[in-house]
Order: C-alpha cells, then structure tokens, then sequence
C-alpha cells in the first residue's frame, strides 16, 4: 500500500470564494459569511510517488511533518497545473488570494 495525500484549505467562507469551492454555488446559500471552510484542493491516490510529487510542487518533504503547513506563495504552479489541470490551479490561486491556508495530509 502506497502513500496517498492531499493539500487541504482552510479560511474564511464568504460569497466570493464560492466559485473555487469544491460543491456548486447553491449547496452554500445558507452559509454564514465568516464561518471557517475546510476545502480539499488537491488530492492523489495513485501511491507514493504522486504524493511526494504533490509535496515537492510547494518545496517540502512528504514525511517531514514540521513542513505540512505550506506556503501558498512558493508553489509551482506550472508542475500543479500538470498533475491537477487549469482548474484545479484556479481554484488553488483563487483560495489562496482569498486568505486561505494551505496544509500537506499525507495519508499512509
């Protein structure tokens, strides 16, 4: 079994982010502005060697657990945009720009 991981989100909701979340825009009419929303933007279940890819597109170690918070601004966008297409990269750059923080989960 390899390693599988994701890169989480995590802000402030408000109507302006609605288009880089990850359900359609009418799941959050309800949703207060200010609460916090966790978001999954990336994730990878094709095994170890994709994860430690994941990791190296924001310059940190898979396993290295002091490193898991990111930092959003060192990204590689273009190395994302080959594992994830244009859309995921817009919705990274768009939470990103809104004050979300990014964090590496790796899943063993």
């Amino acid at each position: 079994m390899g390693l599988n991981a994701q890169v989480i989100a995590i802000g402030q909701f408000t109507r302006t982010v609605v288009p880089f979340l990850q359900y359609p825009g009418e799941f959050y009419a309800r949703t207060r502005e200010g609460v916090t929303s966790p978001e999954t933007v990336f994730f990878v279940e094709t095994g170890t060697t994709a994860s430690v890819e994941l990791a190296s597109c924001f310059g940190v170690d898979a396993l290295d657990f002091n490193q898991h918070e990111l930092d959003a601004r060192s990204a590689d966008l273009e190395r994302l945009r080959a594992m994830f297409g244009e859309d995921g990269v817009v919705r990274f750059q768009g939470l990103r720009e809104a004050g979300f923080r990014f964090y590496f989960l790796p899943n063993a």
